[in-house]
């Protein structure tokens, strides 16, 4: 019976030391806002056009890992006032579509939400929960979305972090 239990308690302990930890580095609300930022500079010293291609490159640094969004979670996406959306720095298949109706898998009204932060708020930015796929994990997460208006224009930008 002792032999059993000794069994037991090893093959317990192989099972916690085999399994590896995952520990995945997540962006924060700072990093999120730098990122917002030198997306805002970026935007104004190029153009619109110019930024609407460099923010959806797959690989621009705004939407992968380098130094302005070390762990590569974050991405930029944009939004106007009726939830049309020209960027969108993960998902080709959401660009250039008015994505207002687009829903978590909970029901939340997410792009509705931001285009309200946005443009009926009086600092014209601001956070919003939902869940959402995380391109890293590929799993269903809890997410909080950024977004703020580019002064003087119909537009939005956009960010996120996994939580």
């Amino acid at each position: 019976m002792r032999y059993s239990q000794l069994a037991v308690l090893a093959s317990i302990a192989f099972t916690i030391h085999a399994t590896p930890s995952i520990a995945i580095e997540r962006s924060d609300a700072k990093m999120a806002i730098a990122l917002m930022q030198k997306a805002q500079t970026y935007l104004q010293q190029n153009g619109v056009e110019k930024a609407i291609i460099e923010f959806n490159r797959l690989d621009s640094p705004f939407n992968s890992k380098s130094t302005i969004n070390p762990y590569g979670d974050l991405y930029l996406f944009t939004l106007d006032s009726k939830g049309y959306q020209a960027v969108h720095g993960k998902n080709p298949k959401i660009r250039g579509k008015f994505m207002l109706e687009m829903r978590d898998i909970d029901g939340v009204y997410l792009i509705e939400a931001l285009v309200k932060i946005c443009f009926s708020s009086k600092e014209g930015k601001g956070w919003t929960k939902y869940r959402w796929p995380n391109p890293i994990t590929k799993e269903v997460e809890p997410k909080q979305g950024y977004a703020e208006r580019v002064p003087g224009m119909d537009l939005c930008i956009g960010t996120g972090i996994y939580q």
